[in-house]
């Protein structure tokens, strides 16, 4: 069975790698590799969502609380707003398993 403290390392790991991701993703969305028309409106939302997600999870506080509900939402957001789309599914799996770990 997965301690708490597990899950929550899981979630911090899960999030920093989807920020990660996002922000590659993000900044290939410059150079036209994402899904739709406007490729620059959607890297600069993608830019600044995964920058909010790294900075939720290095400086707790700061920017936003670190929370898995406010790193679900981010998730979500970057999956539907942004170019950002595996760093959301993987910000979105982070937020469920501090959801798990909390309840």
């Amino acid at each position: 069975m997965v301690t708490d403290a597990e899950l929550k390392n899981y979630m911090k790991i899960l999030v920093i790698l989807g920020g990660i991701v996002g922000l590659i993703e993000s900044i290939a969305g410059f150079f036209g590799y994402g899904f739709w028309g406007y490729y620059i409106v959607w890297a600069i939302f993608g830019l600044i969502l995964t920058i909010l997600l790294i900075l939720t999870v290095y400086k707790p506080g700061q920017p936003l609380p670190y929370n898995p509900v406010v790193i679900l939402i981010l998730g979500i957001l970057m999956v539907i707003i942004s170019s950002a789309h595996i760093g959301g599914i993987l910000a979105i799996i982070g937020g469920v398993l501090g959801i798990i770990a909390k309840a």
